[in-house]
């Protein structure tokens, strides 16, 4: 990255950062590189979790042994269809999770767990044990499987979230940051859990209790947040992981003005007359209620005492003095900011559309609004591009010419952006190796 990021900076129309430069100063956050290199969120996301499968491997590995036992003979899956069958239960095998891929691990709970009682007792009566041996699979081990089910499932939900490619991933990942942090402190105290969830929180703060700039940028992009949902956001996050963001929340003001003005001196010419934006309203908040509602048990029934560092009355207005200096050209971001949230706090809101439907309103802000809002997230859609080749080129077509394999592959492609699957091919493939697995099929 200390090399790629002066030669990719020059398409951005960014000053060039050298590389002796960059490695003898502090820029790793500047405004010349936020653009140019992020963490990927769902690597992130699968490290964390990784940590928790990590201590919770001799639980998975009973229910892969007992998944294994039943699978490796055919006799063996003829007995367990009978049985179904005479017990009225839908027969059916079950896949095998892959090590490499977590979200396999919560798939195969998941489908096993509706299975629950019939696959017991015939893995209980067939599976040889000497006298006196624990049976393979018990009350105990069911239970504790309920809870890492329970546990996971908001990791699970999040990264095929945040791995999609129709939709701005930017202005999420604030939300999921509180979602997450407030998720690992609730189960911090339950008896089963708690010994992997510190190691998981270790892992969050190594790497997201510094919030990328990206990050906090699309959050106040976000016309239903500004800088008063974002001074609320960061009094949340405060008080789970009991962090300062006091001067992070004046700086990231700053390096905003800063990018800003950057777009200004580049399409300052664009600007027409503006218009006052129209006021929006909606029903229901969603995910909403974890940033605006004081008054009652916010996120998940948690109320959040206040950062005495950090008032929740600071204004967009108190934020801009202090950083006045630097902002003596952003008439279109003061407006902005200083602004009323837009009330439409629904899940329909469409946040590019209210860009485009405001560029006459902020001509040179709508453009960087859109640039910050489009970045992704996640590189899982990226490299799923990689992956399809591997399904094209297997055992029975090694002798493909290149011209074959990229038709294949473009063919593919278009087919699945034609359908709007492009996002889904990963998980749904995942999906359907652990659901069709019936055996009356």
């Amino acid at each position: 990255m200390h090399k790629l990021k002066p030669i990719l900076s020059k398409y951005l129309g960014l000053e060039v950062i050298d590389e002796s430069e960059y490695a003898s100063s502090s820029l790793n956050n500047a405004v010349n590189s936020i653009f140019l290199h992020q963490r990927c969120a769902c690597h992130i996301l699968n490290l964390i979790v990784k940590e928790a499968l990590t201590t919770l491997k001799p639980l998975i590995e009973t229910f892969r042994t007992a998944i294994s036992f039943l699978n490796s003979s055919n006799q063996r899956i003829a007995a367990y269809k009978s049985y179904c069958i005479a017990t009225g239960v839908r027969p059916r095998k079950f896949q095998l999770d892959m090590e490499v891929r977590w979200n396999s691990t919560y798939l195969m709970l998941k489908h096993l767990f509706p299975h629950k009682s019939p696959f017991t007792t015939f893995i209980q009566a067939q599976y040889p044990r000497d006298e006196g041996e624990p049976l393979l699979l018990t009350e105990d081990h069911w239970m504790m499987a309920q809870k890492v089910l329970s546990f996971l499932e908001l990791f699970y939900d999040a990264t095929v979230t945040l791995s999609g490619v129709y939709y701005p991933t930017s202005p999420l990942m604030i939300h999921y940051l509180v979602k997450i942090s407030l998720h690992l402190k609730n189960y911090a105290n339950d008896v089963h859990i708690r010994s992997v969830v510190q190691p998981m929180i270790d892992k969050y703060n190594k790497y997201w209790r510094d919030i990328p700039l990206l990050y906090s940028f699309a959050f106040i992009l976000d016309p239903r947040a500004k800088m008063k949902g974002f001074t609320r956001v960061l009094r949340r996050l405060g008080n789970l992981t009991s962090t300062d963001y006091s001067a992070y929340l004046v700086g990231t003001r700053a390096r905003l003005a800063d990018v800003y003005n950057k777009y200004d001196e580049k399409y300052g010419a664009v600007r027409l007359r503006r218009t006052d934006p129209p006021v929006l309203s909606g029903k229901s908040r969603s995910a909403w209620d974890e940033i605006y509602d004081d008054d009652g048990p916010v996120l998940g029934g948690v109320i959040l005492p206040g950062n005495p560092n950090m008032s929740r009355d600071t204004s967009a207005t108190s934020l801009l003095n202090a950083v006045r200096s630097s902002v003596s050209n952003a008439s279109e971001l003061v407006s902005y900011l200083d602004c009323d949230t837009v009330n439409h706090l629904t899940d329909d809101f469409n946040i590019l559309d209210w860009w485009h439907q405001h560029k006459l309103t902020y001509p040179v802000l709508s453009i960087m609004a859109k640039d910050i809002l489009t970045v992704p997230v996640s590189t899982i859609s990226s490299e799923s591009t990689f992956s399809m080749t591997g399904r094209i080129i297997e055992e029975r077509r090694r002798s493909l010419k290149p011209e074959m394999v990229e038709m294949l592959t473009c063919i593919k492609d278009w087919e699945a952006a034609e359908a709007r699957l492009q996002q889904n091919v990963e998980d749904k493939e995942l999906e359907e190796a652990f659901e069709e697995l019936y055996l009356d099929s």
